[in-house]
C-alpha cells in the first residue's frame, strides 16, 4: 500500500512537471469593437473578453490563423474573411507565446519563458548578446527581443499607432532606462516622448537611472514635466 502511495505521489508529480514543461499561447486584442475569430491547428476558438490562452501545447509548429467576418460589397452576398494574420507559428518548451492585434488590425508578437514562481510568467530572460541576465536586471526584455519591439513599432508611419503600440508592449513587460530612452527616441514629436517616458517608468526595474532618459527632450520644460511626475508617483 506504501509503495503504492509513493507511485501515485510520484506520478503527480511528474505530471504536475510536465504540465509546465508544455508551451502556452496567448491571442488578445486591444479593441472592444473587433469581433475576432480564432483558428489554431484547424480548430476554431471562441475569445472571452478580447482574449485566450491555450496551456500544455506541444513543442514545435502551430498553424494560426486570426481573420474576422466581414459583409461582401457590390453583387456579392453573405460574408466573406477578413485575414488579419495567418502563420505556422513555432512554440518552444517552457515559453509563453503572445499575439495583440491593436485597434489598427496590427500585429504584434512576443514571447517570455514561463516561470509559475511569478503570476504573469516573467522569467529573467537570458541574454544571447551580451553573455548575462539583462545586465542584472530581472524580469525585462532581453537585448534581442527589444530590437525586435523596435523594429516592430518603426514599421507604424503614423505616431499615434506608434504610441498606442508601444503602450501595448509596455503594458506587458518590464524595462531598463536604457530601453525607455531607446523607445522614446522613436519618436519625433516631444509631447510623445514626454507621454511614453511617463507611460514607462513604472514598468522601469532600474528607476534610480531613469535620469537618462532626459536625454531625449529638447526643451527644459519636459524635464522638469517628467521629474515632476516621478515625485508625484513615488
Amino acid at each position: 500500500m506504501k509503495k503504492i502511495s509513493t507511485l501515485l505521489l510520484s506520478s503527480l508529480f511528474s505530471l504536475s512537471l510536465l504540465a509546465y514543461d508544455g508551451s502556452r499561447l496567448s491571442i488578445s486584442t486591444t479593441s472592444n469593437k473587433m469581433d475576432l475569430k480564432i483558428e489554431v491547428d484547424g480548430r476554431k476558438l471562441d475569445m472571452k473578453n478580447n482574449s485566450i490562452t491555450l496551456s500544455n501545447l506541444n513543442e514545435g509548429y502551430h498553424n494560426v490563423k486570426i481573420f474576422r467576418d466581414v459583409k461582401r460589397t457590390g453583387f456579392g452576398f453573405g460574408k466573406k474573411q477578413d485575414v488579419i494574420y495567418q502563420s505556422s507559428l513555432f512554440l518552444k518548451r517552457g515559453f509563453h507565446s503572445d499575439i495583440t492585434v491593436n485597434r489598427f488590425g496590427k500585429v504584434l508578437v512576443d514571447e517570455r519563458r514561463i516561470d509559475r514562481n511569478d503570476e504573469w510568467y516573467n522569467d529573467d530572460d537570458f541574454d544571447d548578446h551580451n553573455g548575462g541576465w539583462d545586465n542584472g536586471y530581472g524580469n525585462v526584455m532581453s537585448t534581442r527581443d527589444f530590437e525586435f519591439t523596435k523594429d516592430q513599432i518603426r514599421k507604424e508611419w503614423l505616431e499615434t499607432n506608434r504610441l498606442i503600440s508601444a503602450k501595448t508592449i509596455l503594458d506587458k513587460n518590464n524595462f531598463t532606462s536604457q530601453q525607455v530612452k531607446e523607445l522614446a527616441m522613436l519618436f519625433g514629436f516631444e509631447n510623445n516622448k514626454l507621454e511614453i517616458a511617463k507611460y514607462a517608468y513604472r514598468k522601469t526595474a532600474d528607476k534610480e537611472n531613469y535620469f537618462i532618459v532626459n536625454d531625449v527632450f529638447t526643451f527644459k520644460s519636459s524635464k522638469d514635466e517628467l521629474a515632476r511626475f516621478i515625485r508625484e508617483s513615488r
